[in-house]
């Protein structure tokens, strides 16, 4: 049978397929199967099939095929496509939406000729109608049997159209309950802080002579206030990012000062639900790295508060940062792991946890208040910065995230990728006495990296004893790092203490601790602790640690040679809460060989001169504006103080505050000398050089 024959009987099933339908005499997509068969006969081919394109656009499947030897194994078959495949195919179409070149994406199954006819709706390839010749390679095909294809792929392209626009309606159906669901339940969630700012407020004006209760329905008007702002603030973040005005605005950033700023923010809510958090380091080398830090703060808070949130109290919230081998040259792979043990979530709602305005349902989860907007914005973010995220949850349980960045090297501080050794520890040997695997091994690595040769145990009495056979052989250890908790037998204060007995004041004793260490300086440093470390441990922190109680300084060039020999071991408490002006001021002290403790407000400040041994600081440099407790309070308090050492330690205001009014209200507090700021650093050396003689 020729061509034209065969088209023929072609043109006479589509007219017995359209009647069918049009005289409602049976369901027309029940005869695809046949009206399959007849185009692969009309043309003289193996296989004819008919390909629908899911909604996402990321998998294309056989909907309906017909095969010559009855197999219909095809049958459902799904591969994968991309946007790049489905341009590519758009760009080989003739005007007649027909096309002949190999559909690669397919896979080898279909690596004969084919002919298909495209369905493509606004640029977007939606199906494909189609045959392949099983037995020929290299077919050319007639006009007459493009002509054939284009008409049979127009009545299946009614069918494939019709799918994906159902599919649309439901889509969009879904979404608008969502945000009906949305809607109603921030109706409800507004409401309550609303009524608690209301209440508070009227219950204020009633009490006004009551300042205590006054000040505490205050505070509630403003953390309710807050909470109102952060819904209104959700809202109008979804709505940038799904308008597509959210971008990225990548500068050079540490990776510990960011960790260590969101555990500082973390701890706070963790500690006021008696919930144990914790944050680790593994293998973390490369901290100096470009990010956008508004956006990588807004994805690690809003996952470590979610996993706070969801804990019950004296439950454990844990956090690991670990750094991975990356497969792209210039930039640092790190993966972060959020482990709670709260109430979890159901495989239901982890499906969709990343849609707008989802929220789970259920009694454990209603108390805390949520815009459902969250992991949506998280999301969003973390596709921005080319990351990605899996959630692991079981109802009861707890919830599992794992969060994976690449993020690009400062080239400038990395050469070749390497971290530059410290030279003043290459050489030197380290005794490690921690309480878990992961923290010794994040330690070993660090100073392994700085280039210090490592011993390391998790036994107190094994560590006592090292330390004993070193000392008898002549070969001590030059520093010492000692966790806080080390066994139930033991803690890391009362090993510091006996360490310090046996091995005298010549090596340094570093107290390792989980967290804020505020309350315990005295006694750490009364048991022999030289300094202390707080998790997560980063290189630059450790480094930092180990150049004050060392007093080691950087001696890469002249140029960062600058210590001056009557600053050298002298210990200054710089209060300053701007991170600039901290950074300014703490490279300027430390490349001149003082030690430098920082205090962010003056409330921190008086803190530490009070717990601290007298004459434990040299001098104070203080910042006067500052949040909790200004600089000219502080001094007040410290000046109020009994003990010699604490109460005389000279003061030095370094402020922007510059007038001679300004000058006249340090002196008056109680401070010794005023440097305005800029700071002129040959002013700030003759005046420490004043106050030290």
């Amino acid at each position: 049978m020729g061509v034209a024959e065969r088209v023929s009987a072609l043109d006479t099933s589509l007219k017995e397929y359209l009647w069918r339908f049009t005289e409602g005499k049976d369901n027309a997509e029940s005869h695809n199967r046949e009206l399959l068969k007849a185009l692969r006969e009309s043309m003289d081919c193996g296989l004819a099939f008919v390909m629908t394109r899911n909604s996402a656009g990321d998998s294309i499947s056989v909907a309906e095929v017909s095969f010559e030897a009855g197999d219909d194994k095809l049958n459902g078959a799904e591969f994968a496509v991309d946007s790049n495949d489905a341009q590519k195919l758009i760009q080989v179409l003739d005007e007649n939406s027909i096309g002949t070149e190999s559909l690669s994406f397919l896979g080898e199954n279909f690596a004969n000729s084919v002919l298909y006819y495209a369905v493509v709706v606004m640029d977007e390839v939606w199906g494909l109608v189609g045959v392949m010749d099983i037995r020929n390679q290299n077919r050319t095909w007639s006009s007459e049997e493009k002509n054939a294809i284009s008409k049979v792929g127009k009545i299946f392209a009614l069918q494939i159209e019709n799918v994906h626009l159902k599919d649309a309606l439901v889509r969009t159906e879904n979404a608008n309950k969502s945000k009906q669901q949305f809607l109603y339940d921030m109706s409800h969630d507004i409401r309550t802080p609303m009524n608690a700012i209301i209440g508070f407020a009227t219950l204020a004006g009633s009490h006004l002579q009551e300042f205590e209760r006054v000040q505490a329905y205050l505070d509630k008007i403003t953390a309710s206030s807050k909470h109102l702002l952060s819904m209104f603030n959700d809202v109008l973040d979804i709505t940038r990012i799904e308008g597509g005005r959210v971008h990225l605005e990548e500068l050079p950033q540490s990776l510990g000062d960011m960790m260590n700023d969101i555990k500082n923010v973390i701890q706070d809510q963790a500690t006021a639900k008696e919930i144990t958090f914790l944050m680790e380091t593994s293998g973390v080398v490369h901290e100096r790295i470009f990010c956008d830090r508004l956006r990588f703060n807004q994805v690690l808070l809003n996952l470590i508060s979610n996993a706070v949130k969801y804990t019950d109290q004296g439950g454990k919230v844990t956090v690991t940062i670990s750094e991975v081998p990356s497969e792209k040259d210039g930039y640092v792979s790190v993966d972060f792991e959020i482990v709670d043990n709260g109430i979890g979530m159901s495989p239901e709602f982890v499906e969709h946890i990343f849609e707008p305005f989802e929220r789970e349902n259920n009694a454990s989860n209603n108390v805390v208040q949520g815009t459902g907007l969250g992991m949506a914005i998280t999301k969003n973010i973390i596709d921005l910065m080319g990351g990605d995220i899996v959630i692991n949850s079981t109802q009861g349980e707890g919830t599992q995230v794992l969060l994976h960045l690449d993020m690009k090297l400062q080239s400038d501080v990395y050469v070749d990728g390497d971290v530059e050794q410290l030279p003043e520890v290459v050489g030197k040997k380290a005794l490690i006495v921690v309480d878990s695997d992961d923290t010794c091994h994040s330690l070993m690595g660090i100073l392994e990296t700085l280039g210090s040769g490592v011993e390391s145990t998790m036994s107190g009495d094994k560590a006592l004893l090292l330390a004993e056979q070193a000392k008898d052989k002549g070969e001590e250890f030059d520093a010492y790092f000692v966790s806080w908790r080390i066994d139930d037998k033991v803690g890391g204060l009362e090993i510091v203490k006996q360490l310090r007995q046996l091995v005298g004041n010549a090596a340094p004793i570093f107290l390792i601790t989980d967290g804020v260490y505020s309350g315990v300086e005295e006694a750490a440093y009364s048991s022999g602790a030289s300094a202390f470390i707080e998790k997560p441990l980063f290189l630059s922190d450790v480094k930092k640690s180990i150049k004050g109680a060392m007093s080691m300084r950087d001696t890469d060039t002249e140029e960062h040679s600058i210590a001056l020999e009557e600053f050298m071991g002298r210990r200054i408490l710089l209060a300053e809460d701007n991170k600039m002006n901290q950074e300014i001021a703490i490279t300027i002290l430390e490349e001149a060989g003082v030690f430098v403790d920082l205090a962010e407000n003056g409330e921190v400040a008086v803190t530490k001169v009070t717990n601290h041994p007298p004459k434990h600081y040299d001098v104070i440099i203080m910042d006067i504006k500052m949040p909790i407790m200004d600089g000219y309070e502080a001094t007040r308090r410290i000046r109020s103080l009994e003990e010699e050492g604490k109460k005389d330690v000279p003061i030095i205001a370094m402020t922007a505050d510059a007038f001679f009014e300004d000058r006249q209200a340090a002196f008056a507090c109680g401070m010794n000398e005023h440097l305005a700021k800029p700071i002129d650093v040959e002013r700030l050396f003759a005046i420490l050089k004043s106050l030290l003689d």
